[in-house]
């Protein structure tokens, strides 16, 4: 029983529309038209623009008053620099002046004394008033420990003598660049400055119209410029629009043709699956017919051929329902006759029937010779079992066949049994091979591409 392959049908093809870049190629042509027309107004204005011009020797001095000016320009920033240089420095002494100041009025404002000089003087006073003896014993004392506080104090004082010189130092660096700031002036600069200004106040004004009519030019430029950059990015938004069109496009192309590859594989897997399985059924079938039914049935033929009396069984039902009868071979096998053989070619006659009558009988014994048809030869030969040359030899012969019909009877069941294992072998050892030659085919190779009913355009 052969299976044939059930043919492909793939699903219906989804047509997946290209976005329109003919529509978009319109689009920017129209704007590009529309630039060549911006930049034939653009050469127009460059033209005019050209034809205004200025006595080169007014423009020749006016560059000159220009490239001065910006001189003075750098000049006045350099003195601006350096004044501002001056005064962070006048902050930071002054501030460190102030500190100085502070901790001197910390220390002196805890006592009356403001300098070393009113404390020798209170010193001498007191020590004055001991020497001359009039003091009482406690006012003595009271004095004497006053003036070992006022020497203590003085020698803190020396401290604050050093402080004060250096606040006089930084008082005198103040002084020093105020001066300086003084020196640096731009006035000098600023005069310069005013006086080129107004020379170039004076060109310009005798020049007016002219410039007048260059600088509206120049803003009729700018604003074509600007207008052209619109242009431009319209096209650029225009392109980046279809650029995500089409991006998306190519992603539903892909999922179909995904979906399709998957719906291919497993139209394949079915069909081999089916295969497999009418394969199975088919081994099984086959092996399942009882064993050695064409021979048992070429056997009762035979016993039947020979002996009239023979009484044939019916024919075995096999398993697909059609009576088993003895094989036919297209190529009839080759057998050798004895030389005292003679065949005889009967026409219109099957060896299969028997003898029909005695008179029949008789007359073959009558016969010189003993015949045998060739498909009896044949179909004992297939049997292995020897062809009687004579008559004599035919009993022997069907005793053989009888003992051969028995043993084969016998192990018939057996033999079915064995054949159905070695065909669900046989299976399985085809489908693990088969299944292997699956994984090892997908390891290496890619499914067939399916089409897809799309077109692809160029980015």
């Amino acid at each position: 029983m052969s299976s044939s392959p059930v043919p492909f049908k793939s699903a219906p093809k989804k047509f997946i529309k290209r976005p329109d870049d003919k529509a978009l190629k319109a689009e920017i042509d129209e704007l590009k038209n529309e630039i060549k027309k911006l930049d034939l107004s653009n050469n127009d204005l460059n033209g005019q623009i050209s034809k205004l011009q200025i006595d080169q020797s007014v423009m020749d001095k006016r560059n000159k008053l220009q490239a001065e000016l910006k001189g003075l320009i750098a000049k006045q920033a350099n003195v601006k620099n350096e004044r501002n240089a001056i005064n962070d420095q006048i902050k930071a002494v002054d501030a460190q002046l102030k500190k100085r100041i502070a901790e001197i009025q910390a220390q002196t404002s805890k006592n009356s004394f403001k300098n070393v000089e009113e404390i020798d003087a209170r010193i001498k006073y007191l020590d004055g008033l001991i020497d001359a003896g009039d003091l009482k014993l406690a006012d003595e004392r009271r004095f004497v420990k006053e003036m070992s506080g006022l020497r203590k104090l003085r020698k803190d004082f020396g401290g604050i003598e050093k402080i004060q010189a250096l606040i006089d130092q930084d008082k005198e660096k103040i002084a020093e660049l105020k001066k300086k700031l003084s020196g640096v002036q731009n006035k000098e600069i600023q005069a310069q400055f005013e006086a080129i200004q107004k020379e170039l106040d004076e060109i310009n004004e005798s020049n007016k119209t002219i410039i007048s009519q260059r600088n509206e030019l120049y803003d009729k430029r700018a604003a074509v410029k600007k207008q052209k950059d619109e242009k431009y990015d319209q096209i650029r938004k225009l392109r980046v629009e279809f650029d995500e069109k089409f991006a998306n496009f190519k992603k539903q192309l892909a999922e179909e043709k995904k979906k399709r590859d998957e719906e291919y594989k497993a139209k394949l897997l079915e069909e081999k699956q089916q295969k497999r399985k009418e394969f199975a059924q088919q081994q099984l079938a086959e092996a399942s017919i009882p064993a050695f039914t064409a021979e048992i049935n070429s056997i009762h033929n035979l016993l039947a051929h020979f002996d009239p009396t023979y009484v044939k069984p019916a024919p075995k039902k096999a398993s697909n329902g059609e009576s088993s009868t003895l094989p036919t071979n297209d190529n009839i096998r080759k057998v050798e006759f004895p030389e005292d053989l003679v065949v005889i070619k009967k026409e219109q006659e099957d060896f299969f029937t028997g003898s029909k009558s005695k008179k029949s009988a008789k007359h073959k014994k009558k016969s010189k010779n003993f015949n045998v048809a060739p498909d009896v030869v044949v179909a004992l030969s297939d049997l292995s079992i020897p062809f009687p040359t004579k008559e004599e030899e035919v009993e022997p012969t069907v005793k053989i066949l009888k003992e051969t019909l028995v043993a084969l009877e016998e192990k018939q069941e057996e033999q079915t049994k064995t054949n159905i294992e070695k065909a669900k072998a046989r299976i399985a050892k085809l489908e693990a091979e088969e299944d292997a030659a699956e994984a090892a085919e997908e390891a290496e190779t890619a499914t067939p591409e399916v089409e897809v009913e799309a077109e692809e355009v160029d980015a």
